[in-house]
């Protein structure tokens, strides 16, 4: 460790000088939605009517005061305050229409507080960019999008697209028996080049490499000069993303003894400054797959919406505008890697992480050895990988009874991977 680095601002952590944050106003936050407004291509390409009219809607809420005289808080921010305390202690929407209701009878009668959910939800749609909801198969073998749009069952294992009654077998016409939610990540990039303060963050990366090689951020990376270097046009401009794709499954619900499996999908965003590529509000759900068992190794079928726009991305590329610059420019991405554990690596890779061959960076040199006492596969040669001089190479009876005389095993390109599975087929 490096005693003389003591100020670590590279990794977000505190400075020794006070810098003064202040949480964002909800008339910064309306000022930032003004600028994606009438910037660039919005996600509904709605008319001009509309644009007005909702705009105008904005203004109002933003301005208007929380009650005759209140200076602390307007309509707006009342709303969103409020909003975020039911999201965050998770409060049910009977809980918060009643305090919806305790705190209007507390205020001054002239206050335009929102009386439910419902006007609330009513208030902060503008806001919302939407989802997809596309209907899967119960099997985890298809969706039902493109040419497979109107079909009635599966062409896979001929398992209905409707919900069955376990019992009667009745189907009930209409209601999907799966549902995958896919959030497009196109509208909300061209958002958060919208955003003065965000397009500017967004080319952060640019000017901050490590000049001790020391890796302080992605940037910093073998992985991205090796980016750089293959494809320089794509480095060229600064406000190309590189993403970072994590899934795993997780339990939505209180109760533990339910074995109920959804698994969100997050980009992240290696462009922003450490202190701000990991922060929640800049995670971006993509897909919301649902349960009540896990995708396992089908998980390919639920990530082909999100693959096509990457895809779309990467080609082709889309018209952004830059509230920085002040321009609209061909806007590209790239995913350069996952972030999982192991077992959602074998899903997302298509590795066998279990048996004799389990390690994907040992590949055919992965040293296992079967125990036939207990009944399972253990891994060993761990020596490998320590200096040719090291002295635990030599202290046989310590592990094995075998001195380790083997060099680490290469590790595998991408491109040699590529040639041994490019003609196998599902």
């Amino acid at each position: 460790m490096d005693s003389t680095y003591t100020t670590w601002v590279l990794h977000g952590e505190r400075q020794s000088e006070f810098v003064e944050c202040a949480d964002v106003e909800m008339p910064e936050s309306y000022n930032m939605y003004k600028e994606v407004f009438f910037q660039g291509d919005n996600v509904a390409e709605p008319t001009h009517e509309r644009r007005d009219e909702e705009f105008t809607n904005l203004v109002e809420d933003a301005e208007t005061p929380l009650y005759s005289g209140c200076k602390k808080y307007t309509r707006m921010s009342a709303t969103v305050v409020l909003f975020k305390h039911k999201a965050t202690n998770s409060l049910s929407d009977k809980s918060f229409n009643e305090l919806l209701e305790i705190i209007r009878d507390m205020l001054p009668q002239d206050n335009t507080l929102p009386d439910s959910l419902y006007s609330t939800k009513k208030i902060l749609k503008i806001f919302d960019l939407g989802y997809e909801k596309i209907d899967a198969c119960v099997n985890d073998c298809c969706l039902f999008r493109k040419e497979f749009e109107n079909l009635e069952a599966c062409p896979k294992c001929r398992s209905s697209r409707w919900k069955v009654n376990k019992h009667n077998k009745k189907i009930y016409y209409g209601v999907p028996a799966k549902v995958l939610r896919y959030f497009p990540i196109i509208p909300r990039l061209k958002r958060m080049f919208g955003s003065l303060e965000m397009a500017e963050q967004l080319t952060w990366h640019a000017t901050h490499q490590s000049q001790d090689n020391k890796i302080r951020h992605p940037v910093d990376s073998l992985a991205w000069k090796t980016i750089n270097s293959k494809w320089p046009s794509f480095a060229s401009d600064p406000r190309n993303l590189r993403f970072g794709l994590s899934s795993d499954g997780f339990n939505p619900f209180k109760d533990l003894s339910s074995r109920y499996s959804c698994w969100p999908v997050i980009l992240v965003t290696y462009n922003l400054p450490p202190w701000l590529c990991m922060v929640k509000e800049n995670l971006m759900l993509t897909l919301l797959i649902p349960g009540p068992k896990q995708p396992g190794n089908d998980i390919d079928v639920y990530l082909e919406p999100l693959v096509e726009d990457l895809n779309e991305l990467w080609s082709n590329g889309v018209n952004v505008y830059d509230a920085f610059s002040k321009s609209m420019f061909n806007l590209k991405a790239m995913l350069m890697w996952t972030i999982n554990d192991f077992p959602a690596y074998g899903n997302l890779s298509g590795y066998s992480t279990k048996g004799k061959v389990a390690c994907p960076v040992c590949h055919a040199e992965t040293c296992s050895k079967y125990l036939n006492h207990s009944k399972k596969l253990v891994y060993m040669g761990h020596r490998r990988f320590l200096a040719p001089d090291h002295r635990y190479r030599k202290k046989a009876s310590w592990f094995d009874g075998n001195e380790e005389n083997r060099r680490k095993p290469k590790i595998v390109t991408g491109e040699e991977v590529f040639l041994e599975v490019k003609d196998l087929r599902k």
